[in-house]
This record gives structure tokens, C-alpha cells and sequence, in this order.
């Protein structure tokens, strides 16, 4: 009996933490691969080079965005007479089910396709922004910058230098710097 426990027994596994921990299966085009390990750990695998590291919460957290638009941006219908193969149509109705192989879609239908968080942050960053001009630096932004107004036709109509509204301009960019970090400009 003694032999037959110590042949068997160390074939079972003593529970399941025993087992080799799979990593997820991201799109083929995310450049990493994510998961978390049991104690909380949040790893990363570069897929072009095979690295792994542990990297922060908030890395994490930022990769994990990134894929997830990365999928909704990759769902949707083919579309047929698409320039690409991977052409594809954003779903807004019932109907494309109807089409041969359409049940199997996901309910991409149900997906916003604006980006309302990114709307909602830009919104919020823009006021910021507003709020830190001085109240002559506000018509310029509001009338020239956003509304379209010449800066000679804004100096005309304000009783300005030409030179001045460039200047008043030039700071509006510059603060327009500071707030949105370079990633937009106008």
C-alpha cells in the first residue's frame, strides 16, 4: 500500500495554485501581453521581445485602456467593398444579424462609439485652461483661436496692435502648453 501512495500521490496536484498560470490572450496587434498574478502582482510580456516585468497599478491600468479600444475599434461588420480587409463598419442596428454568420457577432451595437470619457476630460482640461487667461486672453481664444476672427480683424474691432493680439496669442499657446501638455494644438 505504501508503494502505491508513493507512486500516485505525487501525480495529484495538492490544489490548484499548483498549475501553471496562462497568460490572457490579447489582439494579435497589442504589442503586450497582460495579466495579473495571484498575489497582485501586474505583469507585462513585450510580446516583440519576449521581457517580462512587473510594472505598476497604474501602468497597468493605462495598458488595459489601450487594449480595450484597441478591441472595440477592431468589432464591427466587415464592409465589402472596403479599400482594406480590415475595413470595418461600426453596428447600429439588429439588422446585420440577419446576415450569415451575424450570430455569432458580440453585441457591439450596445458600445457607444464616442469616446465620451475622452470628450468629458478634454471638457474639463478646456476649462481649466479658460480659467487661467486673463479676460482679454479669453476673446482672443473664444473669438479668434475657436470662433475663426483674424487676429488683424479682432485688433481692428478691439482698438489693438496688430503686435499686441499676436503677443496676447503667443501667451494664450503658451498656457494652452502648460494645461494640455503639447498634444493638441490650434
Amino acid at each position: 500500500m505504501r508503494l502505491l501512495f508513493s507512486l500516485v500521490l505525487p501525480l495529484f496536484r495538492a490544489s490548484g495554485k499548483d498549475k501553471k498560470m496562462k497568460t490572457p490572450k490579447t489582439p494579435i496587434e497589442f504589442d503586450y501581453d497582460l495579466w495579473t498574478t495571484e498575489d497582485g502582482k501586474c505583469m507585462v510580456r513585450v510580446k516583440l521581445t519576449g521581457e517580462v516585468t512587473e510594472v505598476d497599478r497604474e501602468v497597468m491600468k493605462l495598458l488595459r485602456v489601450e487594449e480595450k479600444r484597441l478591441r472595440r475599434s477592431m468589432q464591427g461588420v466587415p464592409i465589402q467593398d472596403g479599400e482594406k480587409n480590415e475595413d470595418r463598419a461600426t453596428i447600429l442596428s439588429l439588422d446585420f444579424v440577419s446576415y450569415e454568420g451575424g450570430e455569432d457577432m458580440s453585441p457591439a451595437w450596445l458600445e457607444d462609439p464616442e469616446r465620451t470619457e475622452d470628450i468629458v476630460t478634454t471638457k474639463i482640461m478646456e476649462q481649466e485652461f479658460v480659467d487661467s487667461l486673463t479676460p482679454v486672453q479669453r476673446k482672443v481664444y473664444f473669438l479668434c483661436l475657436r470662433g475663426g476672427m483674424s487676429l488683424s480683424a479682432y485688433a481692428k474691432q478691439s482698438g489693438l496692435g496688430l503686435s499686441s493680439v499676436r503677443d496676447t496669442r503667443d501667451a494664450i499657446r503658451k498656457k494652452f502648453k502648460k494645461v494640455f501638455g503639447g498634444t493638441r494644438s490650434f
